[in-house]
């Protein structure tokens, strides 16, 4: 029964003298239904506020346990991965010194240049093949990270390169220069050569042992010195090649590049010795 109902109750047969004691206590009932209701909100509300916490505190430590659980990937720079049991140390001045599990070393300089120390102490400077691939003496290979492959103009040989282009070494005195229009060049130091890919699918290749069309007609003509000029039909690129390889380029979309190649001669077919006999050169035009 409430206290309502209770006080209605003593109205109804009490009308004497107890009828003031009786409301009184009523009153009193009342105020301790108040006091009780109050204190069961409070607690509610507090119970509420303590699942908050207690959810934020569980939320914390998930996030450490994960972190735990998930450390920060092993730096290999400047390579993508190495072999297992391989210890890395930070050079003082530059660099980092990757020791292998069997005692090969492998440092890589400052400078960009790697190297490898083999058990006897001897020294052996790697150089990326094609993929960005080093290999040591006894065959292991090391991939180099992407950036590593970016080259400086200077080091490509190749002047009037807008300087938000760079090189991309692809192997060893070979490049790879992606220009806008879907226009690529590859420069192979030791072949003296570039080959400019255009967007229609046409080549062109250039060199002084060697001027051809892929696709489309190169026509060549003999100046003085023994320089050579070359004009492609389709494409519009244009330009001449000294005595000494360097290739003087102008391409359609208005660039024009100085290509020069390292002091080095090809070897013959045979590989027992080096061809300085003078080249000749191909002028053709072949079906793509």
């Amino acid at each position: 029964m409430s206290t309502d109902e209770l006080q209605a109750t003593f109205e109804q047969t009490d009308s004497g003298e107890h009828n003031y004691i009786l409301r009184e206590i009523c009153e009193q009932l009342a105020g301790i239904r108040a006091i009780l209701s109050a204190g069961h909100e409070a607690s509610e509300a507090m119970r509420a506020q303590a699942q908050v916490v207690l959810e934020a505190h569980q939320q914390s430590a998930q996030e450490y346990i994960q972190q735990v659980d998930q450390p920060e990937p092993p730096d290999f720079f400047p390579f993508i991965s190495i072999p297992e049991g391989t210890t890395v140390r930070d050079l003082p001045e530059g660099g980092r010194l990757f020791t292998l599990a069997d005692g090969v070393l492998v440092r890589a300089n400052a400078d960009s240049s790697i190297v490898s120390i083999g058990l006897d102490a001897s020294v052996v400077v790697l150089e990326p093949a094609r993929g960005g691939v080093v290999t040591l003496s006894d065959g292991r290979e090391l991939t180099l990270h992407p950036s590593m492959l970016i080259a400086t103009h200077e080091a490509a040989g190749i002047e009037g390169l807008p300087v938000d282009i760079d090189p991309v070494l692809v192997a060893e005195g070979r490049y790879r220069i992606d220009l806008p229009d879907s226009l690529r060049l590859d420069l192979n130091h030791k072949a003296r050569m570039v080959t400019v890919s255009n967007p229609d699918g046409t080549i062109d290749i250039l060199g002084i042992s060697r001027i051809e069309g892929v696709g489309e007609k190169v026509t060549v003509r003999l100046l003085a010195g023994g320089s050579k000029g070359f004009t492609c039909s389709e494409s519009g690129h244009g330009g001449l090649i000294q005595s000494d390889g360097t290739i003087h380029l102008s391409l359609k979309g208005g660039q024009d590049l100085v290509i020069h190649f390292s002091d080095t001669t090809e070897q013959d077919a045979d590989g027992t010795g080096y061809n300085d006999e003078p080249c000749a050169f191909v002028c053709e035009r072949r079906d793509s």
